[in-house]
């Protein structure tokens, strides 16, 4: 029998073989149902303690091709991080891409997820239309993160442009 004593006094007695099996499925299953299935049945039966190999399958599903698989993986990785707090740079770097995804109800998992991973997610320039002067100016009127590359300042008092010499004929 295998030995189920593991740091932090948890069980960890997961069959690797069926983890790695809807690891996979996850990765290369032909219908995105099938691939949103498999993310939801890692974390459902199986914690990021025991088995941190789930997250990275997370993460790489936050790049299918579906949105529904996205969502899904997103949401998990939420749920691993309420349970187990597993909240390491690798994730919080696949859910801060994933901000910029298209699908909303991604944006909103990959948020709700970084903010349990204790992050404070600002909302951009996109919503609120602002100038580039005002992005520029250290986002004086809130229309961007703060630290957010800018537009460099416009400054009236510049020198003009050179003109370009004249060709010779």
């Amino acid at each position: 029998a295998p030995s189920c004593a593991a740091p932090c006094e948890k069980q960890c007695c997961a069959d690797p073989c069926a983890i790695a099996q809807l690891i996979y499925e996850s990765q290369t299953a032909c219908y995105a149902r099938q691939r949103r299935a498999a993310i939801r049945k890692l974390g459902n039966r199986y914690d990021c303690i025991c088995n941190p190999e789930i997250m990275t399958a997370f993460v790489y599903a936050l790049n299918d091709a579906d949105e529904r698989v996205r969502r899904e993986a997103a949401d998990e990785i939420g749920d691993q991080v309420r349970k187990n707090c597993c909240c390491c740079p690798e994730v919080t770097a696949a859910l801060t891409c994933a901000l910029g995804d298209c699908d909303r109800g991604v944006v909103r998992q990959a948020e709700q997820a970084l903010r349990l991973c204790g992050y404070d997610v600002v909302k951009g320039c996109c919503d609120k239309g602002c100038t580039t002067a005002g992005c520029s100016t250290g986002c004086s009127n809130g229309c961007a993160p703060a630290g957010a590359p800018g537009v460099a300042p416009i400054n009236d008092n510049a020198a003009p442009a050179p003109v370009p010499p004249e060709e010779k004929k």
